[in-house]
């Protein structure tokens, strides 16, 4: 093989026989297979007419069923005679149509290979991967490549493996999904946001229904995703049918302070929750490193006394209102790391792996606003905010962020108080709801537990998506 050839592709062994060939000759793999001339590769046009075989709506209409996508020998010669990218050594260019009127992503050979998701690349039981990625040659190349009507089907030249990848995985997984897949994640993540209003209709599910099927437990924590919390009408009274009925989602974190919890304010634990006194909106285990997902009070008895109205506040409403006010306060607190702890009991002195803002958000998308995944907010279990944090932002402009939000949270009509009853439950997401308390007297008893949140999440997709559906939306 001509060295400058081989220099010019970055392969340090040798192509396929039949592109060896070609390259060779300067010619296609179709034209070598029939002696004819080589001929001059016409300039580029544009067929403005639909293909009556179109193979993917978001996909250039040249492409067709059955098609085969021409081998490029030359990075400059990209383009095959109907106007259609080449493939090669670069990898497989694929063409969209999007509203600005197209764009390319090119899939390389190598993540091409590894992705594959067929039974003996992925082992359907487990859904891992059943071979070594890094068994793959890093120069590895196509012998053929075929636009299907439902994905790319790519033989390989080095051992004759046929892969095959659906037009939606494919479009899916771009750094810069189409809006088509975003309008998708946004109906899979939505969430109603609330203030003090939702008092006329807070959100609730049966414990029959929940603890009848599938179906209930789907109910159940659909409304805790779409509003962040929910309330269960119907419970026994008693902390044995309560713990059931949180694990009906998944099992029952255990942390410093036990697992499930039956407890009165006594300050058994050092803590304020423990206390008769009166908590601001807040959102619990700030000091570790993955929060608690969800947790779940259900009040048992309050005797000789009153008070403790329970206190919750949309933090997704919240910051978008933050945002609305002052975008610099939003942006600090979205940047600033802030450290968090818990040292009240004796040998307990727990902080997160690294500091962490009080806004945390989703990946990034390119050319998208990240969308908010968990808000970490409790003023008293707050470490010291460094005289100068990263992003060279100050202590004094991160209180003044901070003096923005928590002005925001008190606001009337953010506030959504409520007396927790007997048999009436309340869970709700730790990552996106805040919730505090009215002081009380008498005595209170009260059980509940957390949950994890990627356990709480898992539990979600399986109960309202089938498993189809699910490892679509997750591989």
């Amino acid at each position: 093989m001509n060295t400058g050839v081989r220099r010019l592709y970055g392969v340090s062994r040798s192509l396929p026989r039949p592109f060896r060939r070609s390259i060779a000759t300067g010619a296609s793999a179709s034209e070598t297979a029939t002696n004819e001339p080589v001929k001059a590769t016409p300039k580029f046009e544009p067929k403005a007419e639909d293909s009556p075989t179109k193979v993917h709506e978001n996909l250039d209409k040249r492409y067709e069923i059955g098609g085969r996508l021409e081998f490029g020998p030359d990075p400059l010669d990209r383009h095959d005679e109907k106007g259609l990218l080449k493939w090669g050594a670069w990898g497989v260019p694929i063409k969209l149509e999007t509203a600005k009127g197209g764009s390319v992503t090119t899939a390389s050979n190598f993540w091409l290979r590894d992705n594959c998701r067929c039974d003996k690349c992925i082992n359907q039981d487990t859904m891992q991967r059943a071979f070594d990625t890094f068994s793959i040659d890093s120069d590895i190349i196509p012998e053929e490549v075929i636009t299907e009507k439902d994905g790319l089907k790519v033989k390989w030249a080095e051992d004759g493996h046929v892969s095959k990848y659906d037009w939606d995985w494919l479009i899916k997984h771009r750094s810069n999904p189409l809006p088509g897949y975003m309008d998708k994640e946004k109906k899979l993540n939505r969430h109603t946001y609330w203030g003090a209003e939702i008092s006329s209709n807070p959100p609730s599910v049966h414990y029959d229904e929940i603890m009848g099927d599938e179906n209930g437990v789907g109910a159940w924590t659909d409304k805790i995703r779409e509003y962040g919390f929910c309330y269960v009408d119907g419970c026994p009274v008693s902390p044995e049918k309560t713990q059931e009925l949180l694990e009906r989602i998944a099992f029952i974190r255990v942390t410093h302070y036990g697992g499930f919890y039956d407890f009165t304010a006594d300050l058994t634990i050092k803590d304020t929750a423990y206390t008769n006194l009166a908590l601001p909106a807040h959102t619990d285990t700030t000091y570790f490193t993955d929060p608690a997902g969800l947790q779940m009070f259900h009040l048992l008895s309050h005797t000789d006394g009153s008070g403790g109205a329970s206190l919750l506040v949309d933090g997704f409403n919240a910051a978008r209102e933050l945002e609305k006010e002052s975008r610099a306060a939003y942006d600090i607190l979205a940047k600033t790391p802030i450290s968090w702890h818990a040292s009240g009991n004796e040998g307990v002195t727990i902080t997160p792996a690294k500091k962490v803002p009080v806004l945390n958000f989703h990946d990034v998308v390119e050319k998208k606003v990240p969308n908010l995944m968990q808000v970490r907010w409790n003023n008293d279990d707050r470490g010291v905010v460094a005289l100068r944090e990263d992003h060279g932002m100050g202590a004094e402009k991160w209180y003044s962020a901070a003096r923005k939000w928590n002005a925001i949270l008190k606001k009337k009509d953010m506030e959504y108080w409520a007396q927790l009853e007997p048999g009436r439950p309340l869970i709700f997401d730790n990552w996106r709801v805040l919730h505090g308390r009215s002081a009380f007297t008498g005595k209170r008893r009260i059980c509940g537990g957390y949950i994890n949140h990627d356990d709480y999440v898992s539990r979600w997709r399986n109960t309202n998506s089938s498993r189809e559906e699910v490892l679509k939306q997750i591989l």
